[in-house]
């Protein structure tokens, strides 16, 4: 799991808040899903043939491909599917798996860009389960959960206020786990020597060599 700050600026948040406001572009989260997330499922989710809901989809995929982060740790190849959700107070999204395929495209990673503002609502924690415990997360509004989409996960009962939330699902051009993350850890090195204006040809030597590792561990 890699939590990532700052994918949205808190006046983006605000933004978006303010243009979702509007009752009549959520729909029933029930009528997307299936089989026994469908039994486990309460919530709205923003229906995907109002404009508005489309404009807020458009800004945050937009800002997904401006963040070096993300697309360092998730080397997307595609992005399954966006949607935006609400849970009001009473929902929650019980244990579910995330479907293998979206739109006949694979699910390597799953992600959740917390809208709303950790204060503004109580209870909502998304809990994944990692390695036999529970992890809880509540981010920061702007803030995005990046994780494997083979993991369990839930949200809890929201008590008071409303949770809204960003989710999405991404095919990543590194299938394999452990590439993935020695890549986001050369990534993170390259990044550290640019910072430091490190020798031009130290850094070359490391470019090169993060360039043949994406041929070789490439789909």
């Amino acid at each position: 799991m890699l939590h990532i700050n700052g994918v949205l600026t808190p006046d983006e948040c605000r933004a978006i808040r303010d243009a979702l406001a509007d009752e009549t572009v959520w729909r029933d989260g029930r009528d997307t899903a299936k089989g026994h997330a469908r039994a486990v499922k309460e919530n709205l989710q923003g229906d995907l043939s109002k404009p508005t809901v489309k404009g807020v989809i458009g800004k945050i995929e937009a800002a997904l491909k401006e963040n070096e982060t993300f697309q360092a740790a998730a080397q997307p190849e595609k992005i399954a599917r966006i949607a935006l959700n609400q849970y009001g107070t009473g929902m929650s999204y019980g244990d579910h798996v995330d479907a293998a395929y979206i739109h006949d495209t694979r699910t390597d990673l799953s992600f959740t860009l917390f809208l709303s503002a950790p204060e503004e609502y109580e209870g909502g924690d998304l809990v994944i389960q990692n390695a036999g415990h529970d992890d809880a997360i509540k981010g920061p509004a702007g803030s995005l959960l990046l994780y494997p989409s083979t993991a369990v996960h839930r949200v809890e009962p929201v008590k008071s206020g409303k949770r809204l939330a960003c989710i999405g699902w991404v095919k990543s051009r590194i299938r394999s786990r452990e590439q993935r993350e020695m890549l986001f850890e050369l990534e993170t090195a390259l990044a550290d020597l640019r910072a430091v204006n490190a020798p031009a040809p130290i850094y070359t030597r490391l470019l090169n060599l993060r360039n043949n590792l994406l041929r070789h561990f490439g789909d």
